[in-house]
């Protein structure tokens, strides 16, 4: 189905969410994953097992991995990065040659790390602390008509140790630690709206690959690699 607004339809909406994913995604894999993103499901921490495991039954083979799914948006953020002058004329965007209005938003994810060893879980805290200690930063692509502009992301995480679930006695039967990480992002939302934005294809494609949504070298329209992308932040199942 298509979308409801016309500015998501042609394109005109600048919607960052889906590029800086993807980009977190490759971000937290590499910091704590072996670079393994297979091991990253996009799902509440409440569902992340049922995720991970799928139709499969269980087994510790599935750890570590680490869940997450966006929680909340705001205005703003803990840096002091809003400018009336930005919010209402615009900054130059020296690729693009022009202006572009934007502001300071933060984003929310819940996400949690689980695996069935301490020795992993204690190196996967200490490499959070001490990477949370400094700036942690990425950037994420967003292309226009065909002009790739890069745009910043601070991650500060929210790390909690000792988190309470539901599932605590099924969590103790088969050996399982967790910790949440819930990180809020920092970046800049464009205000305008802006012909020929998109998400750069080798960017949706190298994704779905590494997803196992789509097959390497199999030829996919953008449209519907796009459709797959956010189908898949949608939690809805894709069968190849």
């Amino acid at each position: 189905m298509p979308s409801f607004y016309p500015q998501v339809s042609s394109k005109a909406y600048v919607n960052i969410f889906y590029s800086m994913c993807i980009h977190f995604d490759n971000f937290i894999s590499k910091l704590i994953l072996n670079e393994d993103d297979s091991r990253i499901v996009y799902s509440s921490t409440d569902y992340a097992l049922i995720k991970r495991s799928g139709k499969e039954e269980w087994n510790n083979a599935n750890l570590p991995f680490l869940n997450y799914k966006l929680s909340g948006k705001s205005i703003g953020g803990t840096r002091n990065w809003f400018s009336m002058q930005n919010f209402s004329q615009g900054v130059f965007i020296p690729e693009l040659r022009k202006k572009i209005r934007i502001a300071p938003i933060s984003i929310e994810l819940d996400c949690t790390y689980w695996t069935s060893r301490d020795d992993d879980w204690q190196y996967a805290v200490d490499t959070l602390l001490i990477k949370n200690f400094g700036e942690t930063k990425f950037s994420y692509d967003m292309d226009f008509s065909g002009t790739i502009v890069k745009n910043i992301a601070i991650v500060e995480f929210n790390l909690d140790t000792s988190p309470r679930y539901t599932e605590q006695d099924w969590l103790e039967k088969n050996e399982i630690s967790t910790f949440s990480l819930n990180p809020t992002i920092q970046t800049f939302l464009p205000l305008d709206t802006a012909e020929g934005f998109c998400i750069p294809k080798t960017l949706l494609m190298d994704f779905l690959v590494k997803k196992d949504i789509i097959n390497q070298g199999e030829v996919v329209e953008y449209d519907e690699a796009l459709e797959f992308t956010i189908d898949h932040f949608n939690q809805t199942i894709i069968e190849k």
